[in-house]
């Protein structure tokens, strides 16, 4: 997911997943894991990080352990995820910064994993932030370095805001 995503197949796949299957689709969110997880392989953990790197952070301010819930099919999956997920996004915020195209696709990844495993009240308003400022971003680099941006990139963000809206109830604007 770092220079050319589009040449790389689980993103390619996972694109295709999104907008054919849908963001919900267990496929779809076995493919996000499976592309994080070939991401965190191929780089290397930011300086500080001990071998605790993966394990889950600290709640969200204003959350407490028992508004946490963990229920469903797929809940193992779905708190494997948002953990590889955070970790995946933040390696490429270290190593590009926060509004280089690589971290936001992996803001990207990080929202649908949010909205996905919906583990507290408001992680979807959270992940609704995420996709949007993501999208917005990759919009960006599109008018001001088009060859920076997949084929793919403005479509899975646009697919991953309107899911993660839909899931509010809320409508698309754009």
């Amino acid at each position: 997911m770092t220079a050319a995503p589009d040449d790389w197949s689980h993103y390619a796949l996972y694109a295709d997943r999104l907008r054919v299957q849908g963001p919900d689709r267990l496929a779809t969110v076995t493919t996000l894991w499976a592309l994080l997880h070939g991401g965190l392989t191929d780089l290397p953990a930011p300086e500080g990080a001990g071998a605790a790197v993966g394990e889950p952070s600290d709640l969200p301010d204003g959350v407490a352990p028992e508004d946490v819930h963990l229920e469903g099919d797929h809940d193992e999956l779905l708190a494997e995820l948002l953990v590889a997920a955070v970790d995946f996004q933040g390696r490429q915020v270290a190593r590009y910064g926060p509004d280089a195209p690589e971290t936001l696709r992996a803001t990207l990844g990080l929202a649908h994993a949010m909205a996905a495993a919906d583990q507290y009240e408001g992680q979807r308003d959270d992940a609704l932030v995420l996709a949007q400022d993501a999208r917005e971003g990759l919009d960006d680099w599109a008018v001001r370095s088009p060859e920076t941006i997949g084929a793919r990139d403005q479509e899975v963000a646009r697919i991953l805001h309107h899911w993660i809206l839909d899931l509010l109830g809320e409508d698309p604007t754009y």
